[in-house]
């Protein structure tokens, strides 16, 4: 009975020491709000009350007291492996390094307010995983809170169980810093699971003096971000660099994609060389008044930019005229220019460049590579402003030769109107083959090591995956991106390489969301098209420069009902395909017509790629379509029927591809083929069966001492020492 009553009061002294002694009121499962909220909104949130939200609440005021410490005489001093500006100023910066299991990050932001970070699949704090910091501005102790936003609500709320812990965390006269960390996977409902996917990061500022409170951010922002890539580091040996850029291109006001080529002369070496890394070089600069100007937040209307390998040519004296020429519209290119088909630089948007791994380097010179490069720039000038432009990439390279020579394979989607994505989809797909009888032709015996992988589409892709296939079997995928963002085009490292051997397939698979969209999107170069690519680094170098694959023109067609047009067969409808536009042969005012639409395109679009000519094809079979234009056809087709577009993506995916294998001399690595999608048996991916959750709280090993922790552990020391001793005297 003593014992019993002891105990109880022991639990009543040790729960009553750890009542928050906070006077502000805030409202059950939510960060304080301003208090200019209106009255209707005071009366909903205090309807949300209940007995869960409030021990929440509860629980995060006692975690604050216990982990607050000044922070100004503390920091982890961690060498972070990663760091990025989050914003265009600069004003918010976010460094992180992480583990096989956790990660931690550091956020210095130009406020005296509140600093909160985000992750989520979409731009806007919406399901988000938030976490919200402060440095009270009275004593300088850091508070953190692990957040998520409400599913309907642009609204921050506390989560049940806390999975971030804080660090440290401090202000001076301009800026707050903090630093936390959390496991890569909380098992925790209201937590993102970090992987190597895309992730949106979120981040918003306070003003000053919003500590503990909430009132509506004075900033806020998101960049798409991979949080989990290798670090990507030069030799430590010294490196050279060859500059490839375009010099004083104005860009014109009338055109809203454009392609310009430009060749380069290799650098003069007396030995082999080998190029083990490159960065962008972006210097565009508006136009105004005649003048090109510097402007902090004006963007670049380079898209991507792709550097090519040209086949060696005994006319040296033609290469060296065109590379000390201004360059080439892409259409308007020399015919000559089609021997640059082996890709060794491949840069798109929101990307820094890549250094290879230190084993692998891709010769430079003519010693021990090619003489002639060309540089190929995609602007996408939408708004059709007027440029100055200087922009290309840096080549880093070194005398120090690698253990193996390396290359750059494209693959996927032919580029051509024939690529073909309905409107109102949420999740189309599309893929490219890249066929075994390609890959037996032109790979060794030993077959070869994939080291990395660049996946680039435009705007309307959410995933685009590298799929292996030997045999009848599909092996674990090469690369894979569920969170699909065309702003950030970063190439993926390939954890511990991929051995890819002679007659195994790639299919690079794109997977688009066109619900937004009321017309189809055909495939081309500008960025209101589409694409479906991966650029592929591998060793040792082979002959193969590209691998790709298209529905045949014939069974294109057929796909939406079209058996015949006026005045061009078929086979003349595919040699137009196929030879990029060529229409010799044809009737003059046919050529005339077909002429005149692709001009439209071009004009506007840079490159046509068939798309002038779906304009002028009038369907003369089956009668229901007779006379109309296919482009007029395909606008008008029901396209919210869902058994029609399913039917179709079935058809164009998962029915016949004619297959192409280019060397790097632009020769055939294998013929043209017409063959069915292969047959293998699929992998079951299941990313929940990859760790076994039970969703609840994942603590961190602290590391911080709290004052206010150790506090509670020697009360309640403390307690259990009285209550031996009184037992001990009974």
């Amino acid at each position: 009975m003593h014992l019993q009553t002891v105990l109880i009061l022991s639990a009543f002294f040790l729960c009553n020491a750890k009542l928050p002694r906070l006077k502000q009121h805030i409202q059950p499962n939510e960060l304080p709000q301003n208090l200019e909220f209106n009255s209707h909104l005071q009366l909903l949130e205090t309807e949300r009350k209940n007995v869960r939200t409030s021990r929440i609440v509860d629980q995060y005021r006692t975690r604050h007291r216990r982990e607050s410490f000044n922070s100004r005489s503390y920091e982890s001093g961690l060498i972070w492996s990663h760091t990025e500006r989050l914003d265009e100023n600069g004003d918010v910066i976010l460094r992180w390094v992480n583990t096989d299991s956790s990660i931690t990050f550091r956020l210095e932001a130009r406020t005296r307010g509140y600093v909160g970070l985000g992750f989520n699949s979409a731009r806007n704090m919406r399901k988000a995983d938030l976490v919200v910091a402060w440095v009270d501005d009275r004593h300088g102790n850091a508070q953190i809170l692990d957040c998520h936003g409400l599913a309907f609500e642009d609204r921050a709320v506390a989560d049940e169980v806390q999975n971030y812990e804080l660090i440290s965390g401090f202000q001076n006269n301009t800026h707050t810093t903090v630093e936390f960390r959390r496991q890569l996977d909380t098992c925790d409902r209201q937590d993102v699971v970090i992987g190597e996917d895309t992730i949106q990061v979120l981040w918003a500022l306070g003003p000053e003096g919003s500590d503990g409170e909430l009132p509506r951010h004075v900033q806020s922002g998101s960049r798409p971000l991979r949080l989990l890539q290798p670090l990507a580091k030069p030799d430590s040996i010294p490196l050279k660099y060859w500059d490839v850029r375009i010099s004083n291109f104005t860009i014109p006001h009338v055109m809203a994609t454009l392609f310009w080529c430009k060749v380069f002369k290799a650098p003069e070496l007396t030995r082999k060389h080998h190029i083990v890394g490159y960065e962008p070089l972006i210097d565009s600069r508006p136009i105004r008044n005649g003048k090109p100007v510097v402007e902090k937040n004006s963007l670049s209307p380079v898209h991507h930019m792709v550097l090519y390998e040209c086949a060696e040519d005994h006319d040296k004296r033609q290469w060296s005229e065109w590379a000390e020429g201004e360059g080439f519209s892409g259409p308007s290119r020399p015919g000559e220019l089609s021997a640059c088909v082996t890709p060794i630089a491949a840069w798109a948007m929101g990307s820094k460049g890549e250094f290879l791994p230190e084993n692998v380097g891709i010769p430079l010179g003519e010693k021990g590579g090619v003489s002639y490069y060309m540089l190929e720039v995609h602007y996408d000038n939408q708004e059709l402003h007027e440029f100055l432009d200087n922009s290309g990439i840096r080549i880093h390279y070194t005398s120090s030769v690698r253990a193996h020579d390396a290359a750059l394979l494209g693959a996927g989607v032919g580029v051509s109107a024939l690529h073909v994505i309905p409107p109102k989809q949420r999740a189309y797909r599309t893929l490219g083959i890249c066929s075994p009888e390609c890959t037996n032709n032109t790979m060794p015996e030993e077959g070869i090591n994939i080291v990395s992988v660049l996946l680039h589409a435009h705007g309307t892709a959410r995933k685009i995956s590298l799929k292996h296939i030997r045999g009848t079997e599909e092996l674990p995928r090469i690369s894979e991106e569920n969170n699909y963002d065309a702003r950030y085009q970063q190439s993926r490292i390939v954890p511990g390489g991929r051995r890819f051997f002679k007659g195994d397939t790639l299919i690079t698979e794109c997977t688009y969301d066109s619900s937004s969209r009321n017309r189809p999107i055909l495939g081309g170069y500008s960025a209101t098209q589409e694409m479906c690519l991966s650029f592929v680094l591998y060793y040792p170098r082979t002959e193969l420069a590209g691998c790709y694959s298209m529905t045949p023109v014939v069974e294109f067609f057929e796909t939406f009902g079209v058996r015949e047009f006026y005045g061009l067969s078929m086979m003349q409808v595919e040699k137009i395909f196929l030879s990029s536009g060529n229409l010799d042969g044809l009737p003059p005012e046919l050529e005339a017509n077909i002429r005149e639409h692709s001009l439209e395109e071009t004009i506007m679009q840079g490159d046509d790629q068939g798309v002038g000519l779906m304009k002028v094809l009038v369907i003369k079979e089956p009668p229901e379509f007779r006379n109309k234009t296919f482009m007029a056809h395909l606008n008008e087709m029901p396209w919210s029927e869902p058994l029609l577009t399913e039917q179709i993506e079935k058809t164009l995916s998962k029915g016949w591809h004619m297959t192409f294998c280019k060397k790097r001399d632009d020769s055939w690595g294998a013929p043209i083929q017409i063959q069915n999608y292969p047959n293998f048996t699929e992998i079951s991916h299941n990313v929940a069966s990859d760790k076994n959750c039970n969703y609840k709280s994942v603590r961190l090993p602290s590391m911080t001492t709290t004052t206010g922790s150790a506090t509670i552990n020697t009360l309640t020391s403390t307690i259990l020492a009285v209550c031996l001793i009184i037992i001990v005297a009974r």
